[in-house]
């Protein structure tokens, strides 16, 4: 258990486990460390596995005024120059790839690989743009979040275990109040299509065919905006297929790293 102070002092909280070549999971506006409780046993058998909270979440309190995207890649970065680490792979859920997608396009030489998961990224199309900027999508007219109430999930995984929703919510319960969505949608957080020139990290889009706090199709258009990229579809998860169907998910991102780096 760990901090790093990031460029603005900002206190970033991680967990490191396990040896060999470093996978660094970046969780959703959801989760924190501990929502990778799936993966880090599982993948710390063969890697160095680093777990962080975002700025803003749970052990990474900061300022309301600094609590914004935009500082997620340098803080990523200040984690990686702490430990050492030349190159990481990186896994990213949901809001995750608000840290790792900037990273991997500015910074292609930190990078080895990037999975991401349930997201529309910061990846600029109209299309994209149109389904994160969509509040009716995942708000109640209150501005509750919905995925208390199922949203987001393979209704049929909840009413079968739900305990799973439960044990989700305590988990989110754990961040404290300040993170606004709206950060993800500013117009200097958007990777434009010129950007992506010359890039070449092996990158895989996966996503849920259950998830309508998206799309269960959004996955499919970030794919197409991204350089070689290669996408899956969890076709029995919603948004947060780490969560749901952990050991398909642990599996697909195996797989993808015996072939991109091992």
């Amino acid at each position: 258990m760990s901090y790093v102070t990031s460029f603005d002092g900002t206190r970033i909280y991680y967990e490191t486990y396990g040896q060999g070549k470093p996978l660094l999971f970046i969780h959703g506006g959801g989760g924190n460390t501990i929502c990778w409780y799936q993966q880090v046993p599982f993948f710390a058998k063969k890697y160095k596995v680093i777990v962080m909270d975002l700025r803003g979440f749970k052990n990474s309190p900061c300022p309301v005024e600094l609590n914004h995207t935009r500082h997620y890649p340098a803080d990523v970065l200040a984690l990686l120059d702490h430990e050492g680490i030349d190159k990481v792979n990186l896994v990213c859920q949901s809001l995750g790839a608000w840290a790792g997608l900037p990273l991997a396009v500015k910074h292609p030489e930190r990078v080895e690989s990037l999975f991401i998961s349930g997201s529309p990224t910061p990846a600029y199309s109209p299309q994209t743009w149109q389904i994160l900027t969509n509040p009716g999508e995942h708000f109640d007219a209150a501005g509750k979040d919905l995925r208390s109430k199922s949203v987001g999930w393979n209704r049929q995984n909840v009413e079968a275990h739900p305990e799973m929703l439960h044990l989700y919510s305590c988990i989110k319960a754990l961040n404290p109040a300040g993170f606004t969505a709206r950060t993800m949608q500013s117009d200097d957080v958007k990777i434009h299509p010129e950007e992506f020139n010359n890039y070449k990290i092996p990158t895989l889009m996966t996503g849920g065919s259950h998830d309508d706090f998206l799309t269960p199709d959004s996955h499919h258009l970030v794919a197409a905006l991204i350089p070689g990229a290669s996408k899956y579809t969890f076709e029995n998860s919603g948004h947060s297929p780490y969560f749901e169907s952990a050991d398909e998910f642990n599996r697909v991102l195996a797989e993808f790293l015996k072939k991109t780096i091992d």
